[in-house]
């Protein structure tokens, strides 16, 4: 044919229906863990960031199956997964929140920190994941039951555009996900794509733009460019984001993050179109709570309430918001639904440590005892010997920043409990001495018999 060159549509038509082409589809099934950072530790000890802020952003964990960090490989073709619990698994409702949630805190954080390595932007990290993850849970319009993967590769195959029958050519699947990786800088997109998707455009009457773009769609990290849940309400005179929130079962925080024209959610003006988060089990916070509290009436760990929340910070620490106000209802479940994995494999590992602990966010215990720290400063009086893990008390450090540097997996109860200098989860910040040891993991039966304190 004249269009193309024989033999380059014979690739493209293969590429576009099997996952084949997808050198990402190995490594997809055999990783199980859970969770995951948009920068490889490896890559940040390399770099040494000084930008601390930056830093510990990047060093969150990004709560979705570690196979969707696969997606984020650039320039490289992602298809079917061919396993219906793992690519259900990956494209979890939990898991695109997450994701935004992460682009949104990189590119508020990282705003001193536009490249990592030369070339390499800090955003572009986040975003190849999420123009991988765009591709592979691209799903069906007329049956979003169906990922358009699995439906483009159940096709037998063609040697040339011409063979396929119009009702391939021009279904939605087949034409979406061309636009798609045409719209991203980090998708195998290239002049031979470009070329396929201008005969489909004109075989389907479609007008769409085809060339290959090299720079990212501008858009600053603070709202996703579209209406994800697909759920709008028009406000109404004597509105509030908790009363809409209420009503919704929906985060009134997320609600004021989605929707840049929400200006005032103790009056929300009438006539405005809002895009509604997904739906979840909520919660309003009182006066005098912080998200400990939240967290163990909920029955939930705390440091879900942020990856719940997008407009709560990673240290859970303005749950009470003053300026701006987004209000005091609360995500305690995943917006639409929990991340479940489905397996395979026998293994126990939790893969990130969040799995369980009310007000916690994971077992927490170590496994044998050390001795305390030598140098510098002492045990705080009170605190457990039958220890696993230390952390010193510094300038600044907050009981909750404490918790984290244990990657979030020691319960605050059980860290107070071992710590009983500590005192309530509100006193423990005023409680804390500087330059003090404070037990961050004890091991399990610890609370049965104290080990006797070492003379030195």
């Amino acid at each position: 044919m004249a269009l193309f060159r024989a033999g380059l549509l014979a690739s493209i038509c293969r590429l576009l229906h099997t996952a084949q082409a997808s050198p990402s589809e190995p490594n997809a099934l055999r990783t199980r863990a859970i969770g995951f950072q948009a920068v490889p530790q490896e890559l940040l000890d390399v770099i040494d960031l000084q930008d601390t802020t930056c830093l510990g952003v990047l060093k969150q964990t990004i709560n979705c199956d570690s196979v969707v960090a696969d997606l984020g490989q650039r320039n490289e073709y992602q298809g079917s997964l061919k396993d219906n619990a793992l690519t259900d698994a990956v494209c979890a409702a939990s898991c695109r929140n997450a994701l935004t949630i992460s682009r949104r805190r990189i590119a508020g954080a990282c705003t001193s920190v536009q490249e990592l390595l030369p070339g390499h932007e800090t955003l572009s990290y986040i975003d190849s994941i999420i123009s991988g993850w765009n591709e592979t849970c691209l799903r069906d319009a007329t049956d979003t039951s169906k990922y358009c993967n699995d439906i483009i590769d159940s096709w037998e195959e063609y040697d040339d555009l011409e063979e396929m029958p119009l009702s391939k050519l021009c279904s939605y699947c087949y034409g979406a996900k061309l636009r798609m990786m045409q719209e991203s800088k980090y998708s195998a997109y290239n002049e031979y794509f470009a070329e396929a998707l201008v005969y489909v455009n004109k075989k389907c009457g479609v007008t769409s733009p085809t060339e290959p773009i090299t720079k990212p769609p501008v858009n600053d990290g603070s709202q996703p460019g579209e209406c994800y849940s697909g759920n709008k309400i028009t406000t109404v005179s004597g509105d509030t984001c908790d009363g809409i929130a209420t009503k919704n079962s929906i985060s009134s925080a997320t609600l004021f993050y989605l929707n840049a024209h929400l200006t005032d959610c103790k009056a929300v003006a009438p006539g405005l179109e809002l895009c509604l988060p997904e739906k979840c089990d909520t919660y309003q916070v009182q006066d005098g709570e912080d998200c400990v509290d939240v967290a163990v009436a909920a029955g939930v760990s705390w440091n879900r309430i942020p990856d719940w929340n997008a407009m709560i910070d990673y240290g859970c620490t303005n749950i009470h918001s003053a300026e701006p106000f987004w209000g005091t209802v609360l995500c305690v479940s995943a917006p639409g639904g929990e991340f479940k994995d489905p397996g395979p494999g026998n293994s126990t590992d939790t893969g990130n440590g969040n799995d369980g602990g009310q007000g916690g966010s994971g077992d927490g215990y170590a496994d044998q005892v050390v001795d305390p720290p030598q140098g510098s400063g002492e045990v705080a009086k009170g605190t457990t010997r039958m220890c696993g893990l230390y952390v010193q008390a510094g300038e600044g450090l907050s009981c909750a920043q404490m918790v984290i540097l244990a990657n979030r997996a020691t319960p605050m109860d059980l860290f107070l409990a071992a710590n009983p200098s500590l005192g309530t989860a509100l006193e423990c910040d005023s409680r804390l001495e500087l330059d003090s040891w404070y037990c961050l993991r004890p091991v399990r039966d610890w609370d049965l018999e104290q080990q006797p304190v070492k003379k030195i």
